[in-house]
């Protein structure tokens, strides 16, 4: 009888522990599982990200240290530029403007380019704090830049009374 009451004894000791193990599994598994799950205190603010303009990733990609990053970002600013509408031209060539103060001359000349492409009310007054630059390339660049604006202004209007004389009479 001693011995069926330690056999049944041990079973029963072996089966709790099971049972302990199987427990501690289940909670452990569904602790991790509950982890996944923002506490309630971040739910009002999910869906509430800022929204985030691509002038703002540009200028983060303005201050990468390679400086493939930091040409195709100006790159992409003179296309806002040159393709946006009145705001984003004018942020674009504030974004320039940023660009013009970086350390490889490299990558200001390139800005001076892209800002010659944009309208002079949005781009001149960063053209003109180029002309300080420490780069002679750089300020001749800006002057290049002037020089074929002007021309092609000066283009357009020799064209206008060429194209009002050719325009039919009603």
């Amino acid at each position: 009888m001693e011995h069926a009451n330690t056999i049944g004894g041990r079973c029963a000791s072996v089966r709790s522990r099971a049972l302990g193990v199987a427990v501690l599994t289940l909670s452990l598994a569904w602790g991790c599982g509950l982890r996944t799950v923002p506490p309630v205190r971040y739910l009002p603010i999910l869906g509430k990200e800022k929204q985030i303009a691509t002038t703002q990733v540009l200028v983060r990609a303005l201050t990468d240290r390679d400086l493939d990053v930091r040409a195709q970002a100006v790159e992409l600013l003179g296309t806002l530029a040159t393709d946006g509408d009145k705001n984003v031209k004018q942020e674009a060539a504030r974004v320039l403007g940023l660009a013009l103060k970086d350390r490889d001359p490299g990558i200001r000349l390139q800005a001076v380019e892209k800002l010659g492409l944009i309208e002079d009310a949005y781009s001149n007054k960063y053209l003109l704090k180029a002309l300080k630059d420490s780069s002679p390339f750089v300020r001749q660049k800006v002057l290049t830049v002037l020089t074929s604006r002007q021309n092609q202004a000066s283009a357009a209007k020799a064209a206008e009374p060429a194209q009002a004389a050719q325009a039919p009479a009603e």
